[in-house]
C-alpha cells in the first residue's frame, strides 16, 4: 500500500469513529432531558422538549365584579419519568390588561405526575369588586419548556391559555355623543353639554381635545385652542355642565373633525368611557349667486321654489343658541333684462322625535321628551310667463346648501 493511500484510509477511519461519537452524545442528551424528575427545569437549545397533553387547553370565563368561578384542567404526563408539577400563571405577550395573579388559585398547588399518568387540578379565578371591565388574558403553565429560549415573551409549550371577560359598566354618561355644527370663519362659538357621573363612586375627568387625521387640513385650529370647562371631579349622581369655547380663526376653512376623550379616573379609556365628537363644518358665506339658464316654449306662468335645511338636531347646545336663518336672494332675467318676482308662499316644516335613544335620560327629563331634528325653509315665487330664454340667479345665505325647483304651467 502506498503512503498516499495509508494516510486516506486513516482519515476515513478516524471520521467514522467521530460520527459514531456524536451520534451517542446526542442520544445521551435526549435521554437526559426525557429521564429529568422536574417538570420545571431549565432547557437549552439542544434539548428535547416534551408536549404533554393538557385539557382543556383553553377556557373562556364571564365574570362580573366580585363574581368567582372554578373549572378543572387535566394534565397527562407524556416523558419517560415522573415530573413534580406546579402550576403557575404566566402573562401573555402584547396584552393590554395586566392579569394579577393573586386572582387565580390552583389545587393541589405542587404534586408527583407519574409518566403516562393523568392529574387533574381545580383552577379557582375570583375577580375582585373594584377591577375594571374588560378583556383579561393569561397563560397557566405546567412546565416551563417553552419554544425559543431567551425570548422576552417566552411561548410555553406545556401550558393552557385563559381568556376572563369582566363587564364594562359605564361611569360618565353624556347629554349627547356629538356636536355637529356649522360655523363661519373669525367667530366664536360655545357649547354646553350636561355630564352625569353614573358610577358608585366619585370620579376624577380631564377632557381632552383630540383631531382626526385628514390630508390637506384647511381648518387652522389646534388642539389646545379648544378650551374645556367642566369640575374635575364628580361625585355619585352628580349632574354638570361641561363648556367647550371654539374661537375659529379667520382663514378657517373645510371641517373640524376630532374628539372631547373624557379621561376617567386618570386614564384614556377607562371603562371605554364615552367620547363627545366635534363635525364642526365651516360655511363660506358665498358673495356670488349661483345661475341657471332655462328656456320656455310656452307663456304659462313660472313658478320658482328654492329649499334648504335649517338647524341641526343639536344646535341647541350653542350659547346663545343659532339663530342663523336660512334666506335667498332672487333674480330673474327674461331676455338679459330683470323681470318682477311675486313671493306667494313660505313654509317651515321639521321632524321631531321623541326620546330618541341618542338622549341620555337626565337630559330627557330635564328638557322635554321633544327632540326637534332640524327645520326645512322653503320659498315660492311667481313670474309672469314668456316664450325665450331665462336666467335664475340664487344667492344663498347661512345655507350648507339648498334645493330649487322651476315649475312652467299650472303646478296645481
Amino acid at each position: 500500500m502506498s503512503k498516499n493511500s495509508f494516510l486516506r484510509a486513516t482519515s476515513l477511519f478516524m471520521g467514522i469513529l467521530l460520527c459514531l461519537a456524536s451520534i451517542s452524545a446526542v442520544f445521551a442528551q435526549i435521554e437526559d432531558v426525557e429521564g429529568s424528575s422536574s417538570g420545571r427545569s431549565n432547557n437549552s437549545v439542544n434539548k428535547k422538549l416534551i408536549i404533554h397533553e393538557i385539557n382543556p387547553s383553553y377556557n373562556d370565563l364571564y365574570l362580573q365584579q366580585g363574581e368567582n368561578a372554578s373549572f378543572t384542567v387535566s394534565f397527562k404526563n407524556n416523558g419517560k419519568k415522573a415530573l413534580d408539577i406546579e402550576p403557575k400563571v404566566a402573562a401573555v405577550p402584547y396584552n393590554d390588561r395586566d392579569f394579577d395573579e393573586s386572582w387565580i388559585s390552583i389545587s393541589p398547588a405542587n404534586v408527583t405526575v407519574d409518566r403516562g399518568a393523568e392529574q387533574e387540578f381545580t383552577i379557582e379565578v375570583s375577580i375582585p369588586e373594584d377591577v375594571v371591565g374588560g378583556y383579561y388574558d393569561t397563560y397557566i403553565t405546567f412546565t416551563d419548556d417553552v419554544y425559543s429560549e431567551g425570548d422576552p415573551y417566552p411561548q410555553y409549550v406545556n401550558a393552557m391559555y385563559l381568556s376572563i371577560s369582566v363587564p364594562i359598566y359605564p361611569k360618565l354618561e353624556l347629554q349627547t355623543s356629538f356636536i355637529d355644527d356649522t360655523i363661519e370663519a373669525g367667530k366664536e362659538y360655545e357649547y354646553t353639554v350636561k355630564i352625569k357621573n353614573v358610577a358608585s363612586k366619585n370620579i376624577t375627568i380631564d377632557p381632552e381635545v383630540n383631531r382626526y387625521s385628514y390630508p390637506f387640513d384647511e381648518f387652522g385650529l389646534d388642539d389646545d385652542e379648544i378650551e374645556i370647562t367642566a369640575p374635575s371631579t364628580l361625585e355619585p349622581g352628580q349632574i354638570a355642565d361641561m363648556v367647550i369655547r371654539v374661537p375659529v380663526p379667520d382663514n378657517a376653512r373645510g371641517t373640524y373633525n376630532g374628539y372631547i376623550e373624557m379621561s376617567i379616573n386618570g386614564n384614556e379609556n377607562e371603562g371605554y368611557g364615552p367620547r363627545l365628537e366635534l363635525y364642526l363644518n365651516v360655511l363660506q358665506q358665498p358673495t356670488v349667486p349661483y345661475v341657471k339658464t332655462f328656456s320656455t316654449r310656452s307663456a304659462d306662468p313660472i313658478r320658482i321654489e328654492v329649499s334648504a335645511y335649517g338647524s341641526g338636531s343639536n344646535a341647541w347646545l350653542r350659547s346663545p343658541q343659532k339663530d342663523e336663518v336660512p334666506s335667498f336672494e332672487l333674480n330673474v332675467k327674461y331676455n338679459s333684462s330683470p323681470v318682477n318676482m311675486i313671493l306667494v308662499k313660505t313654509k317651515q316644516s321639521s321632524n321631531v322625535n321623541i326620546e330618541r335613544d341618542y338622549f341620555s335620560s337626565f337630559s330627557i327629563e330635564e328638557g322635554g321628551i321633544y327632540q326637534n331634528c332640524g327645520s326645512y325653509y322653503t320659498e315660492t315665487y311667481t313670474v309672469p310667463g314668456a316664450i325665450g330664454d331665462w336666467e335664475l340667479e340664487i344667492l344663498p345665505k347661512n345655507i350648507g346648501s339648498f334645493d330649487y325647483s322651476i315649475i312652467i304651467g299650472d303646478s296645481e
